[in-house]
């Protein structure tokens, strides 16, 4: 049995920003990242984000396709500021998870798993041990 808070794939929130702020919250809030799945997917789809419900909305159903879901991913974690190493992982997770039910929500649900929330202007590329 995997002890969830020393997962290799978990960011370890020991470690803080240069503004003294943890890079993100342990359990993040799926609510606060849903919100910014939602900002993210109206930037990509050209839409208004008050159109887009973060229970029911579809990304394909709204017109995105899987370049522009990568696409969107990849601004999430840049976001949130997930470094090169783990945004691999990361992205991989996401795009699963859209394919599956492409609803903002489950993306947020994912994001807060892995301790993001609110993203912070003093966000930085979460430390992972290996």
């Amino acid at each position: 049995m995997t002890d969830n808070l020393t997962s290799p794939t978990k960011p370890d929130v020991s470690t803080t920003a240069a503004d003294g702020q943890l890079p993100h919250e342990p359990g993040g809030d799926a609510q606060a990242a849903a919100e910014v799945v939602r900002r993210v997917w109206a930037q990509v789809l050209e839409v208004e984000a008050e159109s887009i419900d973060i229970h029911r909305s579809d990304f394909f159903e709204m017109g995105g396709y899987s370049l522009l879901a990568l696409q969107a991913i990849g601004r999430i974690l840049t976001e949130y500021g997930v470094d090169e190493v783990e945004s691999v992982e990361w992205e991989g997770e996401l795009l699963n998870r859209l394919f599956d039910n492409a609803t903002p929500m489950v993306q947020a649900e994912f994001l807060a798993e892995m301790g993001c929330g609110t993203p912070s202007a003093g966000s930085r590329s979460p430390e992972t041990s290996r």
